[in-house]
């Protein structure tokens, strides 16, 4: 399988994961860049579903046999660069997953910030293509406080010294699926 994996980030933290398993499973990577810079327009753009759009990507996603969109999830919502990627392409995916590293646990998945309806949204646009989401909640990072509140959850930045434990064994369960 030719795999691309394409990823936005604001943060960094879905950077890491895509970069990581862009590596692991020997794709190629493509990083959304929206031409709306301002992080609270994309925000607001998000909530209120108007898309701005995104820069032009490098390569054909047609080209691939399956395609990996990586992302945030703010506030509950399927953030514009992310819709307004699939809703570009959503007629060239052979194959779509999604994966998320965000803030909410397994708790919060379904509620109104959490990554289920989220999920519902991406399938939803991307149709048939639509394989598989995946969450891997910071909230899984063991921290020096294990009480810590979701804004310290939020803090947190991932490097390899946080890729271990539940948090690692999440990622792996993910990768191994693509490889099936």
């Amino acid at each position: 399988m030719k795999y691309l994996v394409v990823y936005y980030s604001h943060t960094g933290n879905n950077r890491f994961i895509a970069e990581k398993l862009a590596q692991d499973i020997s794709a190629d990577i493509q990083e959304l860049v929206p031409r709306v810079k301002n992080f609270l327009l994309l925000i607001f753009s998000s909530l209120l579903h108007i898309s701005f759009g995104n820069k032009k990507l490098s390569t054909s996603v047609a080209d691939y046999d399956a395609v990996v969109l990586c992302g945030p999830i703010w506030m509950g919502q399927l953030i514009a660069p992310l819709r307004d990627f699939i809703k570009k392409y959503r007629n060239q995916f052979k194959k779509l997953y999604f994966l998320t590293c965000c803030g909410g646990g397994e708790a919060e998945k379904d509620g109104t910030f959490g990554c289920m309806g989220v999920f519902r949204k991406v399938e939803q646009t991307a149709g048939s293509a639509f394989v598989e989401a995946h969450a891997i909640s910071l909230s899984l990072i063991p921290t020096e406080n294990q009480n810590a509140n979701p804004e310290t959850m939020m803090g947190i930045r991932l490097t390899e010294q946080y890729f271990t434990g539940t948090f690692k064994d999440y990622y792996m369960q993910f990768k191994n699926k693509l490889r099936n």
